[in-house]
């Protein structure tokens, strides 16, 4: 296969968070059901999507598919391997596939994106990636794209166009995975620390799965609750959480919704002398998450995730598939493993690449996989 070309057009990077680049504002929630896509129809598409996780391509390649297809990647990345590993994944599935892909990377500027999906459309892509981003700030230029017929992919926003293909993590799952394990990791109950913020659209799924825990599990009651949406959450999660658990000192658990979040976890528990007594049960994994999870006397139990190099693959078969005008569905999601310290331990797992090795229900290759679509292997 001949190599493709890929240009990165990107603003200064600025230290964001993956919260600065996933979600939406609880303004932009509630603006949803009132939205109205220029090319998408019904106003309240966005919370009426039906998920298709069964959807097959078609065996034989599209007869609208070009040899040298266009991808541009318009994305909001910020700090940690997760955003390299989401785009090494997407770029490279979509070279296997013989495409090309600019990428443009706004790094936390919203207004920076919504100049960058101009010249995405300007460029007359096969196709556009929307990958993270503002939902008021995104949606207007979703709506232009597929005004133009242009296909668009949307991963983690909130989009109010039908037109558009959205797929995210299975966030009520992943909450549900970890939440599971802590219980089963507990059988007694215990006093819990509540890592967490609010307005974030993924993180927002997972509380509503925690706060029906609490309901559910009267055992697990709640001490602390804190969390900080900055441009360094683990730093100023510690220093909320430290004041927050130095003011619970009974707490023995603690959930954090978001990987940056538990790091903050574990130093604020750390200043306060608490390693010992307090478990963490986290979300999402990297190779920093797992060095922490698996060094003396971690305190991090466990994590739901998914692999992002697979989740970048996934969406770029969708985008491929777009290119191709195959019909797809409106909603698709990637649902999560439970990754234990125990697991990573027992199997010598030191990196992602060692983790995906123990645990290959990380890859979903027939996900949006076809007999023209190269299948590449995530993170090599």
């Amino acid at each position: 296969m001949r190599s493709k070309a890929i240009r990165v057009i990107g603003a200064a990077a600025v230290g964001m968070s993956l919260l600065a680049a996933c979600s939406q504002s609880t303004d932009d929630k509630k603006a949803e059901p009132g939205a109205s896509g220029a090319a998408g129809g019904a106003g309240n598409c966005a919370t009426q999507r039906t998920v298709d996780n069964a959807r097959k391509l078609p065996e034989a390649k599209p007869a609208g598919l070009k040899g040298d297809f266009k991808v541009a990647l318009v994305r909001q990345s910020g700090v940690g391997d997760y955003f390299e590993q989401w785009g090494d994944g997407a770029t490279k599935q979509i070279k296997a596939a013989g495409g090309s892909v600019t990428v443009y990377d706004a790094r936390g500027n919203n207004a920076t994106q919504v100049s960058q999906l101009d010249q995405a459309i300007n460029a007359k892509p096969d196709v556009i990636i929307v990958d993270h981003g503002l939902a008021d700030s995104v949606n207007p230029k979703i709506d232009d794209a597929i005004a133009k017929g242009i296909p668009v992919v949307v991963y983690d926003v909130a989009i109010s166009n039908c037109k558009a293909t959205y797929i995210s993590q299975d966030d009520a799952s992943i909450a549900d995975k970890i939440l599971g394990y802590m219980k089963q990791d507990n059988p007694s109950g215990g006093k819990l620390a509540y890592v967490n913020v609010s307005g974030i659209a993924p993180l927002d799924s997972r509380d509503k799965v925690y706060q029906q825990f609490l309901k559910d599990n009267p055992t697990f009651t709640q001490k602390a609750r804190f969390g900080k949406y900055t441009e360094s959450v683990a730093a100023d999660t510690a220093t909320e959480g430290t004041a927050a658990l130095s003011a619970a000192p009974d707490t023995t658990l603690a959930f954090a919704a978001y990987d940056e979040l538990a790091k903050g976890t574990l130093i604020a528990l750390r200043q306060n002398g608490m390693t010992n007594k307090v478990k963490v049960y986290g979300v999402d994994v990297s190779t920093a998450d797992i060095q922490l999870m698996t060094e003396a006397g971690s305190p991090w139990r466990a994590t739901a995730a998914t692999d992002p190099a697979n989740v970048g693959a996934v969406v770029a078969r969708a985008s491929i598939a777009a290119a191709g005008k195959v019909d797809l569905p409106q909603k698709m999601t990637i649902p999560a493993t439970l990754i234990t310290q125990d697991t990573l331990k027992a199997n010598g797992v030191t990196n992602m690449d060692t983790l995906r090795k123990a645990l290959p229900e990380l890859a979903t290759p027939d996900v949006l996989g076809a007999p023209w679509i190269t299948p590449i292997r995530p993170g090599a």
